[in-house]
């Protein structure tokens, strides 16, 4: 079999497209280990297709569409082909996939930035192209009815160029295909999927007089479609940068820097929660010295409501107390005052147990307490007899 690399480079293009046109028109799944493997070879392909378009100086940044010849103008979708087939792979973790979407990201900007510098796109598209240019302006709109509105511009633009490349490719595509088969119908026939014939292998030798309007509305429906997948790009960023990491991953000990949202605490209120004693929230004169949560009793939680807890949390990160820890912070500062109630009422005093002990004749301790018992009437009616009734009212006499 001869070597592909020693094709023309249309045809190495083309035969890289039929290859991966099943995967990319979803017929085989896409995580299985054979399609990935497919998918690595053909974006090896793709990136020695960019290499050389670059090596032969195919485009300049000081031309324009106009200069470009026919067979040149359908190379401009090669970075729009990296980014569709990068966002397809990178489903072996985290990193892996983080790193392909960048990738993807990347070669779907350089797609936009070429054909914005060669005048393709009509003016709203410029726009627009520009628009998702800016890093910072690389999400959708935030509002919700210039989104929708964004989103209709975009479907009836597509549904339009699809009209138009299929009207124009009457019997090779339709409305409905995968513009990758749209790219390959606008390419010369690889050897390896076409009849064997002596003129397979001949690169395009007789162009269609619409082959150059047809390429011109597929790269426009190519940077429709780019702007659509850089919004779902986008969107799987955030989610997989608020995702926690793959823990195997984490625990090989690779070098990979840490994420920046695990380092940046500075849109929290407080630090890591954990560390806070309850002494240090509340001093021993009983002011609060830190803002803090008091959570449920952990003893009568339930196992729903621990687990509600921990789901819909706020988004700040205050110290928290349950009522159990604050009670107990509380006696040791001795603000809880034990006893009392029908309990107590019904307890004997001291009086009466002095008395009860008294009563037993014999023993040392019943002794004791008559004694006791003895002394305590004594003092009490020394008192009696030294302080008369009203003697202190000395204030009021009237």
């Amino acid at each position: 079999m001869p070597d592909p690399t020693n094709l023309p480079l249309p045809l190495f293009l083309s035969q890289t497209l039929h290859t991966l046109l099943p995967i990319l028109n979803d017929e085989q799944p896409l995580s299985s280990p054979a399609a990935q493997a497919i998918l690595a070879e053909g974006l090896d392909d793709l990136y020695l297709v960019a290499r050389m378009i670059t090596s032969l100086g195919v485009f300049s940044e000081n031309e324009g569409v106009e200069e470009l010849g026919d067979g040149e103008l359908v190379f401009m979708a090669t970075g729009w082909i990296l980014g569709e087939v990068e966002a397809k792979t990178g489903l072996g973790g985290w990193d892996e996939r983080m790193a392909c979407l960048r990738r993807s990201d990347t070669a779907y900007s350089s797609f936009l930035q070429l054909i914005s510098a060669y005048g393709v796109l009509s003016p709203e598209e410029q726009a627009e192209s520009s628009a998702m240019a800016d890093s910072t302006s690389r999400a959708a709109p935030r509002d919700p009815a210039q989104k929708r509105e964004a989103k209709i511009r975009q479907y009836k633009r597509e549904k339009e160029l699809r009209e138009k490349i299929s009207a124009a490719l009457p019997g090779q595509v339709d409305s409905s295909s995968h513009p990758v088969t749209l790219l390959i119908a606008l390419l010369p026939s690889s050897p390896t999927h076409n009849a064997r014939s002596s003129t397979s292998t001949s690169v395009n030798p007789e162009p269609d007089a619409h082959t150059r309007e047809n390429t011109l509305l597929l790269l426009r429906l190519l940077h429709t479609l780019t702007l659509a997948s850089l919004g779902h790009n986008t969107m799987e960023l955030e989610l997989l940068a608020s995702a926690p990491r793959d823990p195997a991953a984490s625990s090989s000990g690779s070098s990979a820097p840490p994420r920046e949202e695990e380092n940046d605490n500075t849109w929290r209120l407080d630090r890591s929660a954990a560390g806070y004693r309850p002494r240090e929230l509340i001093s021993g004169g009983g002011r609060v010295l830190r803002p803090f949560t008091i959570l449920p009793s952990t003893s009568q939680l339930s196992d729903r409501e621990r687990l509600k807890g921990e789901v819909f949390r706020s988004g700040h990160r205050l110290p928290t107390m349950t009522i159990d820890e604050y009670l107990d912070e509380e006696k040791r500062r001795g603000n809880v005052i034990t006893g009392g109630g029908q309990a107590s009422y019904d307890a004997p005093t001291n009086s009466e147990l002095l008395a009860l002990e008294a009563e037993n004749d014999g023993t040392m301790r019943g002794d004791e307490a008559d004694e006791e018992r003895l002394l305590k009437e004594e003092y009490w009616a020394q008192y009696g007899e030294l302080n008369k009734k009203g003697a202190g009212n000395t204030t009021n006499r009237g």
